[in-house]
C-alpha cells in the first residue's frame, strides 16, 4: 500500500547528514557531519547543495563528474518523492520550525559503473602475502586521521603505511585490501606500488 509523500510546512528545517560508502567503506565528504537546511531552500537549491558536498569525492578518483551528477539527481529525486512542502499549511509565529532528520546514505557496491571512467577500479583482492609485505609500521607523531574509518589516530600508536606513503589503521587497510588491491587514497595498484 503506497502512502504518498510526507507533507511539510514551508518553515520546516532539514537536519541533513550524508555519507557515501564504497564497498562498505566510508569515503570522506566535504563539510560538517550534518547541516541545517531550510526545506524550502533544499527543494529550490538541492542539486547545487548536494553537488558541493559530493564533489569532494572526485579527489578519490572513484567518481567522474557524470557519476557525481547521477548521484546528486537520484538523491534529490528520492527526497522529492518522500517529502512535499505545503506553502499554505498554517504555522505559528511563536513556535520553533520543525526539524526533520534526513540521512542520505549512498552505498556503492558495483564497480562496473566505473568501467567507462578515466580511472577504472581494480577490485580484485590483494593476495595475503602481498598485503603483509606491503604494509610498514610507523608511529603517529601528530594529529592524523585514517581515511577509511575517518577516526583520529591516538598519538604514539602504530599506523600502517603503503609504499605510496598513505597510512591507515591495520584493520582498516587489511579489510580494504582483501576487497580491492589499490590504495584507497591514490588508487595505485598494490602490484605497481611494490615494483
Amino acid at each position: 500500500m503506497s502512502t504518498g509523500p510526507t507533507t511539510l510546512m514551508s518553515a520546516a528545517i532539514f537536519r541533513l547528514s550524508m555519507r557515501v560508502l564504497y564497498q562498505f567503506f566510508p569515503l570522506e565528504l566535504q563539510g560538517s557531519p550534518f547541516t541545517l537546511v531550510p526545506s524550502q531552500t533544499f527543494f529550490q537549491e538541492g542539486p547545487d547543495f548536494l553537488w558541493t558536498t559530493l564533489s569532494s569525492l572526485s579527489s578519490f578518483r572513484l567518481f567522474d563528474t557524470d557519476i557525481i551528477e547521477t548521484l546528486v539527481n537520484m538523491s534529490v529525486d528520492k527526497i522529492r518523492r518522500i517529502f512535499y512542502i505545503d506553502d499554505h499549511a498554517a504555522t505559528s509565529s511563536e513556535s520553533q520550525p520543525p526539524e526533520i532528520r534526513l540521512w542520505i546514505d549512498i552505498n556503492v557496491t558495483d564497480s562496473s559503473m566505473y568501467g567507462a571512467t578515466q580511472y577504472p577500479l581494480k577490485t580484485l583482492p590483494a593476495v595475503e602475502k602481498s598485503i603483509d609485505t606491503s604494509l610498514k609500521k610507523s608511529t603517529v607523531l601528530q594529529t592524523e586521521y585514517c581515511c577509511i574509518c575517518l577516526d583520529e589516530f591516538d598519538l604514539n600508536v602504530e599506523r600502517y603505511t603503503l609504499p605510496c606513503q598513505h597510512f591507515f589503521h591495520k584493520n582498516c587497510i587489511t579489510r580494504w585490501l582483501q576487497i580491492c588491491q589499490t590504495c584507497p587514497m591514490c588508487r595505485q595498484s598494490l602490484q605497481i606500488l611494490k615494483d
